[in-house]
């Protein structure tokens, strides 16, 4: 299955990894790895790496007509009440993984990883003819009081979608775009129809995963089983981003799937070196204006 990742800046030494495990568990050689980022961030990968693991990198503000970090920042200024904190980047790169199905890129299917994430042993994401779909425990309101407004049904599974990962049914997932732009919603794309669907006080109100997920639970609940995976979200406060291949064998035989490194998960020294590294050198580059 090809995989996409919207990748934020300060994830591109990660992802170097975090692509080297994917090809290496989740992919076939042939299956491709799209990489949804700022332009400018093309110079921080070589070209010998993109060939090799079969890497396409995308312009996120042209991926699809009319969605930009500029666009969606407009949408939330204008919706979301004075004094309310907005997060451009967070809603982007949800549209991002939704809006991808629409372009030529997409074939049948297609897995979102998230770039900080490390599948830590082969992972199956189809059986036979069902999707896997990993299942959580989160809960937070706000994601489907959105729902409730765009297609009038809330949380309809007991489980939470929000996982690190979710395979996505391309057919799908433009009938669920269809039908949000289709909504009786002010807006005049389906993006900013969800961002005018938020309550316009809850600063994070959309989930991708929780939409897309209880859609399918709803309409096509034939395409897809539920999962439990034994996954780590915090693995980056035992071992940082300069976590080895020996430590990542470790967490794979404590029986975990996935292991996550969030730049925020500083360990004790001297393995929160490769965080702070990684930190004063996306500093310089933006000082240089090398990136944003």
């Amino acid at each position: 299955m090809d995989i996409i990742i919207s990748l934020a800046t300060k994830d591109f030494q990660i992802v170097k990894k975090v692509v080297r495990y994917c090809r290496l568990y989740l992919q076939t050689e042939e299956e491709s790895i799209f990489l949804i980022t700022k332009i400018e961030n093309k110079i921080l990968f070589q070209h010998s790496w993109i060939k090799q693991n079969h890497v396409t990198l995308i312009d996120e503000d042209n991926m699809i007509p009319g969605l930009s970090f500029a666009k969606v920042k407009e949408y939330l200024e204008v919706h979301f009440q004075k004094g309310t904190h907005i997060y451009p980047g967070w809603y982007l790169q949800q549209f991002l993984k939704m809006g991808f199905a629409l372009t030529p890129y997409a074939g049948k299917e297609y897995l979102i990883w998230d770039s900080d994430t490390i599948p830590l042993h082969k992972l199956c994401f189809k059986d036979k003819d069902k999707y896997l779909l990993t299942v959580k425990t989160e809960n937070h309101a706000p994601y489907f009081d959105t729902m409730q407004r765009i297609f009038g049904f809330g949380k309809l599974c007991d489980r939470s979608f929000i996982a690190e990962h979710m395979p996505i049914k391309t057919s799908i997932m433009k009938e669920l775009i269809s039908r949000i732009e289709k909504a009786e919603i002010p807006g005049a794309d389906w993006f900013e129809k969800i961002i005018n669907a938020t309550s316009g006080t809850d600063e994070q109100a959309f989930s991708e995963f929780e939409t897309y997920g209880n859609y399918c639970f709803k309409y096509h609940p034939e395409i897809f089983e539920t999962r439990p995976l034994t996954t780590m979200r915090t693995a980056g406060l035992l071992y940082g981003r300069g976590v080895t291949n020996r430590q990542l064998a470790l967490l794979a035989k404590m029986e975990f799937d996935t292991a996550s490194f969030e730049l925020r998960h500083i360990p004790d020294f001297p393995k929160n070196i490769a965080n702070w590294t990684e930190r004063i050198f996306l500093a310089v580059l933006r000082r240089l204006k090398i990136v944003k």
